[in-house]
């Protein structure tokens, strides 16, 4: 298991592992917006995928500047966060993985 926080450059940031398939015009969405005013940080997620000028699937860092066209757009988009009583140290990704995949909707 590796640190999936990968810098593409000093503003813009991914966090996927090297297996996972993200589309170019994605990661150029990234740096584009990048380059908006105030902008400190973009990271893009595991579910990063172009969207209408702005990728989706992203998360955004600006100062001083309030953009509402980043906000939203992926709303309900597949990514999701749990809390576990898993200790870190006890952490296996690998066994995880499959235990989650083979979740079925309740």
């Amino acid at each position: 298991m590796g640190n999936y926080i990968r810098p593409l450059s000093d503003v813009v940031f991914s966090i996927a592992s090297d297996n996972l398939w993200i589309e170019d015009s994605a990661i150029q969405q990234l740096y584009t917006t990048a380059k908006l005013t105030g902008m400190k940080r973009v990271i893009g997620m595991p579910d990063l995928h172009p969207g209408r000028g702005y990728p989706i699937g992203a998360a955004f860092f600006s100062r001083g500047r309030f953009y509402p066209a980043l906000v939203g757009n992926d709303i309900g988009c597949g990514m999701a966060l749990w809390q576990t009583d898993i200790l870190g140290r006890k952490y296996n990704a690998d066994k995880l993985e499959k235990r989650l995949a083979s979740l079925t909707d309740v």
